[in-house]
């Protein structure tokens, strides 16, 4: 073997240690299977992680797969090897390919080989992939040697399940659980960026201000619950009236301030005006309840110079349109504010 017994518990070792101090998963992979290589003189080494979302499997790090290979890779969990292998647990190993076609089959990378060993990574009783290995030498992985890999997967499998864990709860942090949008705490350098943006391109920006007409009567009378449900459902019409890469967030109690790039303010009332009627249209809840909105409109540059005098412009706005007596009550403001 390439590395003593003592290289490969530091390697190990300091996969650990890396792994209680940093949030970053891949670097830790990637030196992970660096020190798995040169340990074992390997010629592919691949994590092929499970996505939890999709449910194909897809190669996060690897060695000795080009980009584009690992970019393509999408495998389906349709065969009983690789069932038993990810629901089961079963490490798969392959001391000659040529009598084991089969499983090659379902196993190949991209690259022909001789011989290879398929462990699983599973962490807290969750099935998160597999771990992948081959070489050009006969009967290459031994009793020891896939000892050694699967000692590896075993932090592989950590790193791994930490780091879902950590995008879980970050995504929580990141959304408004009441409304299923973004906190504006969040979503704010989102906004700058698609203002300055427009600024360096010379183009327009616009925001809109929502406010659920009543929101605090409707709690008082329906109850919590059924207004945070009657949230989400607004939340959900208000997206199907905008672009792909428009964006929507939480900004008050009953506040959604609305991100339209490239958006001049004579298309932004028109888009106030379509969430306005598409809102109009429909009835909340098992309730059957009708809400309405307000909606101050506001744009750079006829309303600003910058994002905090937009964001102004767009509060001021929003108490125009509720001072309207009628719908649609939206309005927008003529002050160019710094």
């Amino acid at each position: 073997m390439a590395h003593t017994e003592k290289d490969l518990l530091q390697a190990v070792d300091a996969a650990v240690r890396e792994l209680n101090s940093t949030q970053n998963c891949d670097r830790i992979l990637h030196n992970m299977i660096q020190h798995l290589v040169k340990a074992l003189a390997v010629k592919t080494c691949a994590v092929v992680e499970l996505n939890a979302e999709t449910e194909f499997l897809e190669i996060r790090k690897s060695h000795n797969l080009s980009y584009r290979f690992c970019k393509n890779y999408r495998q389906a969990i349709d065969t009983p090897l690789l069932r038993a292998l990810l629901w089961q647990g079963e490490a798969i190993s392959i001391p000659d390919r040529n009598y084991a076609l089969r499983v090659v089959e379902h196993l190949h990378m991209e690259h022909d080989f001789v011989s290879a060993y398929v462990t699983p990574l599973i962490s807290q009783q969750q099935p998160l992939g597999f771990l992948y290995v081959d070489a050009d030498q006969l009967n290459y992985f031994d009793e020891e040697r896939k000892q050694i890999i699967d000692i590896f997967a075993g932090v592989i499998a950590a790193c791994l399940f930490w780091d879902r864990l950590a995008k879980k709860l970050g995504k929580l942090r990141m959304e408004d659980e009441e409304s299923g949008t973004m906190r504006f705490e969040y979503c704010l350098p989102i906004l700058k960026d698609h203002f300055h943006r427009s600024m360096r391109m010379n183009e327009p920006y616009s925001l809109l201000l929502v406010d659920v007409e009543k929101y605090g009567a409707l709690i008082t009378t329906y109850g919590l619950q059924t207004a945070q449900a009657v949230l989400r459902e607004i939340v959900d019409t208000i997206k199907t009236q905008l672009r792909k890469y428009d964006t929507v967030c939480r900004f008050g109690g009953d506040e959604f301030l609305i991100s339209l790039p490239a958006v001049q303010r004579e298309d932004a009332l028109k888009v106030a005006g379509k969430i306005e009627q598409a809102l109009k249209g429909k009835r909340f809840s098992p309730q059957q309840l009708a809400v309405g909105i307000f909606v101050g409109v506001a744009s750079f540059p006829q309303n600003a110079k910058s994002f905090d005098g937009l964001l102004l412009a767009v509060k001021n706005a929003l108490q125009e349109a509720k001072r309207k007596d009628q719908a649609p009550k939206i309005a927008v403001v003529e002050t160019v504010y710094e």
